[in-house]
């Protein structure tokens, strides 16, 4: 490691060192996420990255039995593995040592009403996308939240990536000046190839819109790709102009959306999301264009950041080097060179939850860099403006 390079891990070490410090570990409960689950073992993972939450308590199953032993097996006490959020809110509730957060990684259909038994409760909650699956239970959340004395979290956690914290910075810093032109993609092909006979068995509830909200495209990646626009470029969608439909003539849900998108600074923006991209697996793209200068960043490469300055051969940002933000260095965890991923930017959100929480607690002024409920809530609007646009031959809908 290069004395630049161990300058720049001294900063990071010393920012996380000296927030852990500080705090004890905050009690945390998940609801969901059981055996074989990709998005519950994520969840788990990341709260446990820079020891700042201890894992007590759980629902991983409707059937008793299983959600103890798979409560178990992760290391709970039989007594606190349940089988239903009502009866774990109650019982956590008169416990000295119960749950001061939740992690809620159900189907967006259950969302409102898992988070509404907790607040009550004054537990913070970090939630799963989308955040409902109506505009009601939305709303409704946001509410209930800004009601109460909790700190929501909503983990859209490839906003935590360090280059893209990077790419942030720059647009902040007017490196890319006005911001003209902004593509997001994100391809995968999961459903390619899926037959009506399989359909139920592959995917399950996101069948009912109940659970998955209008569109099963928009609420699954749709959501993340809209954040990551949002959040990268601090501009604001005014309307869409959408096709989602499915592509395949076996399947009953949206499995690609194109949606044309006009921002707040008359800039224009492109997103496009599908599973029926033949051989996609997680390509994640975005790339921002303004007069000064554009940046690109590709989730198959995550540790850089291309930088292009208006009549400038394209300079190669890595992460963690000298050079880059304090926001993108504190969202890092091992020195420049090494490759850091997806369960970092997901325990990136994690933490960011952890020190809005002892920031409340504590009565510091602060402003959370993880997401909210407002981001949830746009979201979901995001979601009913696309779907409503492409009932209507793809019309102009105000978000």
């Amino acid at each position: 490691m290069g004395k630049k390079e161990k300058i720049a891990f001294g900063r990071l070490s010393q920012m996380r060192n000296d927030e852990l410090g500080k705090n004890k570990k905050i009690r945390i409960g998940f609801v969901g996420g059981g055996p074989n689950s990709f998005i519950g073992y994520s969840h788990r993972l990341a709260s446990r990255f820079d020891n700042r939450f201890e894992f007590v308590a759980g629902v991983f199953s409707r059937d008793i039995k299983k959600s103890i032993s798979f409560g178990q097996s992760l290391g709970l006490p039989k007594d606190r593995c349940y089988n239903n959020y009502i009866t774990m809110a109650k019982k956590e509730s008169i416990r000295k040592d119960g749950i001061q957060a939740l992690g809620i990684m159900t189907p967006s259909g259950d969302h409102y009403k898992i988070a509404k038994k907790f607040i009550e409760n004054n537990v913070h909650i970090i939630c799963d996308k989308p955040l409902t699956a109506t505009l009601e239970d939305a709303v409704k959340l946001k509410k209930l939240i800004k009601k109460s004395k909790i700190i929501f979290a909503l983990t859209h956690n490839y906003s935590a990536y360090p280059m893209l914290r990077e790419a942030k910075s720059l647009i902040e810093k007017s490196k890319l000046g006005k911001i003209n032109l902004i593509n997001v993609e994100y391809p995968q092909g999961y459903t390619v190839g899926v037959k009506k006979r399989d359909e139920k068995n592959t995917l399950k509830w996101r069948l009912d819109k109940k659970m998955s909200g209008p569109s099963m495209i928009l609420g699954e990646i749709g959501t993340h790709a809209y954040h990551l626009m949002r959040y990268v470029t601090n501009l604001e969608v005014k309307e869409v102009a959408a096709e989602v439909n499915s592509l395949s003539s076996e399947i009953s849900v949206d499995d690609n959306a194109f949606l044309v998108l006009r921002l707040n600074n008359k800039a224009r923006g492109l997103i496009w999301v599908s599973s029926a991209a033949t051989g996609g697996e997680n390509g994640l793209k975005i790339r921002v264009y303004g007069t000064k200068g554009g940046i690109e960043w590709f989730q198959d490469d995550p540790n850089q950041l291309k930088f292009t300055a208006l009549d400038q051969p394209t300079k190669i940002i890595t992460r963690a080097s000298s050079k880059v933000s304090d926001l993108s260095i504190r969202s890092s965890r091992i020195a420049a060179g090494h490759p850091e991923g997806f369960f970092e930017a997901f325990a990136n959100i994690y933490t960011e939850f952890a020190d809005s929480i002892n920031n409340f607690k504590n009565n510091k002024k602060f402003k959370s860099i993880h997401p909210t409920i407002e981001d949830g809530v746009k979201g979901v609007k995001f979601i009913f403006a696309a779907k409503k646009s492409s009932n209507q031959n793809s019309k102009w809908i105000k978000i």
